[in-house]
């Protein structure tokens, strides 16, 4: 079900062009959470396209914001949420928000945020004064297998986590960093990037070029429909 939402709701659309990376997320200086189809008059201000990451009880998910108020945002997911499900959403490393499912159609939600957020820090899009690192994309948890070919020396591998524009893997080389890499990932094309840094055993990879919202998306999808195949073979052969 799951992988038929994200083919339904990503795949059915014409693939995007390399204008996509220019997209905006709409803010509104309204209090009020949006809702579709809606008309405002009001000024708004134009910034980068938003990519959330929403985690409640049922697990996580990607959000790729559309319209963002004080009082809430409306969005695209990966898959069908409940109206009235709780959720955290985590706009960036530093700012997240707690709210509800407010209105659901299609592949769009609406969520109203427990508290009005602050839109000069949302709009900045950058961490608190006394923290100075620049912010991170929202990242999905994840564990799965991959190969990384590392300056010429291949790694069998588990990644850690994922963003459209990186990911964390298990990397013993702490000579790795700087170095050009080619990410190979299950059901993911080879991805390009390079080494940033490597602690504690994992390096952190940024991509050359980001993954666009929908390959990440069908991607999940996938990985969700194997581990719910496994999941109903294993509790069969327990009967």
């Amino acid at each position: 079900m799951f992988g038929a939402l994200v083919r339904n709701g990503f795949r059915g659309r014409s693939r995007l062009s390399d204008d996509a990376a220019f997209e905006t997320t709409l803010f509104s200086l309204s209090t009020e959470m949006p809702r579709p189809a809606e008309r405002r008059s009001e000024e708004r201000v134009q910034a980068m396209l938003l990519v959330a990451r929403l985690v409640s009880d049922e697990g996580q998910d990607l959000c790729r914001v559309r319209n963002i108020s004080a009082g809430g945002l409306m969005g695209e997911t990966t898959r069908s949420h409940a109206v009235g499900t709780p959720v955290m959403v985590e706009l960036s490393s530093h700012q997240q928000v707690p709210g509800e499912i407010a209105w659901t159609r299609q592949a769009s939600c609406g969520i109203r945020f427990d508290r009005s957020g602050d839109l000069r820090e949302l709009l900045a899009n950058r961490p608190a004064r006394r923290r100075a690192q620049t912010p991170r994309p929202p990242r999905l948890d994840i564990s799965c297998s991959a190969e990384l070919r590392i300056g010429g020396v291949l790694y069998q591998t588990m990644i850690r986590d994922i963003s459209l524009g990186g990911l964390k893997a298990e990397v013993g080389d702490v000579g790795c960093v700087g170095k050009s890499v080619v990410a190979t990932i299950e059901s993911l094309r080879p991805i390009k990037g390079v080494v940033r840094w490597h602690k504690d055993g994992q390096a952190g990879i940024v991509f050359n070029r980001p993954l666009a919202f929908e390959e990440l998306a069908e991607w999940m999808g996938k990985r969700v429909e194997i581990a719910s195949l496994k999941a109903g073979a294993w509790t069969d052969s327990r009967r």
